[in-house]
């Protein structure tokens, strides 16, 4: 079943938070998006753009805060490439209704003040950026965002808010790393790479300086540097493509083994719990049956209560005898 993904970086200056919403209102190249399809971006709220944005921004945040203090959170949400492919538009625009819902419960509608749809790039996402403020007034990213244990429990409740959408949570507890989200589809968004060329001209030393009696050229390494650059240049894309492959089937085997320890640790679970109700049933039954049982019973829980009451009493009896020396 695909997955519910969501990512969130937290920003502390001015600076950073701009830079992200001109990212986001393509306001500046950006090389993953199609711009012929960015028209189709939607933006849910009053801001469209970065001068809006960065004005609300003033609004909401309190004038006293900490120098370092965490002034925005930004959200990607979205879900498995493959999800995309068979949901219908329905499920699409309910899958951003939620989200949005979902991060306006847990920071307040009035803090969530820029949210926007991205459709001009191959996986379909929401961006949006939350100011971290509690109910009394302050910023503190760490009451929302501030440990692993918070983060995981979001995770969760981000996933049940989707679940019915055919979508799921990743594998709690994986050791799988996770790829910057703009990194991972920009990287799938490069069309393949051609096989290079190799021309004569390339191997010919080139002239560095011409002088009127004699001029100088390119020597034999200088050649072989050239030629290795331009091969480097020509299939890094290639290189950067592959290693999202690789990264994705590391993904899936430190997911299959996380699986597997699950599993074993649920089925040892599982044996001790079927001891225990086997003993369990044994003493209801001896209960029930009384008589000889019954006094067997008796008798063992009688011992078992003497023998601890010789083990205090020994235990105390050293106690008093070590106090007295």
């Amino acid at each position: 079943m695909p997955f519910a993904i969501m990512r969130c970086k937290k920003i502390s200056t001015a600076g950073g938070v701009a830079a992200s919403l001109k990212h986001n209102f393509r306001e500046r190249p950006t090389s993953n998006a199609d711009a012929e399809r960015t028209p189709e971006n939607e933006h849910y709220g009053p801001c469209t753009s970065t001068s809006q944005a960065m004005g609300q921004l003033r609004d909401l945040l309190p004038e006293k805060r900490r120098k370092d203090a965490v002034l925005a959170v930004e959200y990607l949400m979205t879900a498995s490439p493959e999800w995309w492919k068979s949901a219908n538009h329905v499920q699409q625009d309910e899958f951003f209704a939620r989200s949005l819902t979902w991060l306006k419960d847990k920071y307040g509608a009035e803090n969530v003040f820029v949210a926007t749809v991205h459709n001009d790039e191959k996986t379909p996402h929401l961006a949006a950026f939350v100011v971290p403020k509690t109910i009394d007034g302050r910023l503190s990213a760490k009451e929302f965002i501030g440990n692993r244990d918070k983060m995981r429990a979001d995770q969760t409740s981000f996933a049940k808010a989707v679940q019915d959408l055919g979508l799921e949570r990743g594998i709690e507890g994986s050791k799988a790393r996770h790829q910057r989200i703009q990194q991972h589809y920009g990287q799938l968004e490069k069309p393949p790479v051609a096989m290079a060329k190799l021309k004569p001209e390339h191997l010919e030393p080139r002239v560095l300086e011409k002088g009127f009696f004699r001029s100088t050229v390119e020597s034999q390494d200088s050649v072989a540097d050239r030629v290795s650059n331009l091969f480097d240049r020509h299939y890094r894309p290639a290189v950067e493509q592959a290693s999202v492959t690789v990264q994705e089937a590391r993904r899936a085997r430190e997911m299959a083994r996380t699986a597997s320890t699950l599993r074993e640790e649920l089925k040892t679970a599982q044996e001790t719990h079927k001891e225990a109700q086997k003993g369990m049933r044994n003493l209801l039954q001896m209960i029930r049956v009384g008589g000889p049982a019954m006094e067997v019973f008796r008798q063992r829980v009688t011992e078992n209560l003497e023998r601890e009451e010789a083990r205090e009493a020994k235990r105390t009896h050293q106690r008093d005898q070590g106090r007295s020396r």
